[in-house]
This record gives C-alpha cells, structure tokens and sequence, in this order.
C-alpha cells in the first residue's frame, strides 16, 4: 500500500494522535496495539515505515517493540524498512539497545507530533534515496524530496 506506515503502541491514545498526525500529512496508518500485529501488518502490507514502542505486549524475551525490530531487521526481504522507535524509554541502555538493533530514529514520549511528521518525512525520504542509489538510478536532490 503506497505511503503506508504501521505504528505499535499499546496505548490507545498514541495509537490515536500519530494516526491523526500522520493522516494529516497524507499518510495511511496501520495501528496496531501489539508486536505480534505489527509483524503480521508490515509482512502483508509492505509499508514505507513502521513505527515502534519499545514497551509493548508480544516480545518473549525482549521488549515487544524491540523483538518486531530485531524480526524486521533479521528478515532479509524486511531489513531495508525504515524504522523508527517511539516510546518513553529514555535510558541509555535501552537507545543503545535499539539502535545496535537497526532502528532508524528514536523519538522519546512526550513528543510533538509536527517533529514526528517531519522526522518521519525525513526518514522514508532517506530510505528512498538509499534504496534509489543501491540499484544505480540517479537521485534526485534532497530538496525534491
């Protein structure tokens, strides 16, 4: 689905604003409260970005959040999504467990949703520049993006 991006956040309220936010900004939100629905959206929906909190139901071991990025960035057919991390977690740990991870980007809670837009925007557009560079099109300035 073109310009679709999955968010998984177990509270409902966040589920909410990022959907409204992003909708705003012409994007088509997948939410989604669990890990486990996360992982099931991104493999049928092949999304341009997902969006994860790190404390989340469905991880086992880990997190959940932090489990659906370890499976997405295991997942050769997956690995090259945009990921970005939202949660409350601020800790040192947890950011370098994240991003030693795969994750893209890591916005702590509370945040202001035109700053999520716009590193959302931001996100994808490094992705597409990265995927357009990896099979040798020429790309397009930054500013066209």
């Amino acid at each position: 689905m073109k310009n679709c991006i999955v968010i998984a956040d177990d509270d409902p309220t966040i589920l909410k604003l990022v959907s409204l936010r992003l909708g705003m900004a012409a994007y088509t939100v997948m939410p989604t409260g669990d890990a486990q629905g996360a992982l099931a959206m991104i493999r049928a929906n092949a999304p341009v970005a997902a969006i994860l909190d790190v404390q989340m139901p469905g991880g086992g071991l880990l997190p959940g959040g932090l489990a659906a990025l370890a499976s997405i960035k295991a997942d050769p057919e997956l690995a090259g999504l945009p990921v970005m991390m939202l949660t409350g977690e601020r800790n040192a740990e947890t950011v370098m467990q994240a991003m030693e991870n795969g994750a893209d980007d890591y916005m702590v809670k509370p945040f202001d949703p035109d700053t999520l837009a716009e590193r959302v925007s931001r996100l994808i557009g490094r992705a597409a520049l990265r995927d357009m560079e990896a099979v040798g099109k020429p790309t397009q300035p930054v500013w066209e993006l």
